[in-house]
């Protein structure tokens, strides 16, 4: 059985409900399991509605020290356990889907992690250099400020090897770390790291200007391109998948929109 992972702890359902709206839409007929924390009155019932499951949790020290971008790890691979198919885990607020991303994505059980805009290598990204040096120290960027940033919001592959990979950026987590603020998505410093360092021998990495999911955070402004009928495509003319990071770009306001319709 497909499935879709999120966790839309401290959201509100405008901020949430685009997410499951445009999933449901492409066709996804799989299961959608949204984590939720400190859920807003009304928000489960809603997303039962668009056609979620919601589970409500209780998480202790989240998100304060620990950010829900950290917490999602260890949930996910519980989730994952004993579970065959394939799976996505994905950010929630800021993603929106334009096609069904089991019939779009890669087939195989390998995991798919997508890089972002090759304009900012790792050590030109101010958000995911801070995140490294903040987990690992100065050190650490040196090594890897020349390779391209991949992106920790959407993850893709085969179940079991989304386990390994959620595993392994959880075990990288340190308690001691006050992850809020501006540090709370010190997950990607994780993951550049994992990935650059081939701790992840099953990886496939996709290059941003082919890939099926478009990563927007670093992309210069006005790069966005769409096709004639209005989705958005990547810079082969194909229509992508998913579109992640919408919010950076005025010019997807409509986007957004329509999927929260």
């Amino acid at each position: 059985m497909e499935l879709v992972l999120g966790i839309a702890g401290g959201l509100s359902a405008e901020e949430t409900l685009p997410f499951v709206r445009s999933l449901r839409a492409t066709g996804y007929a799989g299961e959608l399991l949204l984590f939720l924390h400190r859920a807003p009155s009304g928000l489960a019932a809603a997303l039962r509605a668009a056609g979620a499951t919601p589970r409500e949790l209780e998480l202790a020290g989240v998100p304060d020290p620990i950010s829900y971008n950290l917490a999602r790890y260890p949930l996910y691979a519980e989730a994952l356990r004993g579970r065959e198919g394939r799976a996505l885990l994905a950010d929630v607020r800021d993603v929106l889907f334009q096609r069904d991303p089991f019939r779009a994505l890669p087939a195989g059980e390998e995991l798919h992690l997508f890089l972002e805009h090759e304009s900012k290598p790792i050590g030109a990204c101010l958000w995911t250099s801070s995140w490294l040096r903040f987990r690992y120290g100065d050190a650490a960027l040196p090594p890897l400020a020349a390779r391209p940033v991949v992106c920790s919001g959407i993850a893709f592959g085969g179940a079991p090897a989304l386990r390994r990979f959620a595993e392994a950026v959880a075990a990288e987590i340190d308690p001691r770390l006050r992850a809020n603020n501006y540090m709370a998505g010190y997950d990607q410093g994780i993951v550049n790291r994992l990935c650059h360092e081939g701790a992840l021998p099953d990886l496939v990495l996709h290059p941003y200007r082919s890939s099926p999911v478009l990563h927007l955070g670093n992309a210069p402004p006005g790069s966005v391109r769409w096709s004639a009928e209005g989705e958005v495509v990547n810079d082969a003319g194909a229509v992508v998948a998913i579109v992640h990071q919408h919010d950076r770009h005025p010019e997807l306001a409509g986007l957004a929109a329509r999927a929260g319709g």
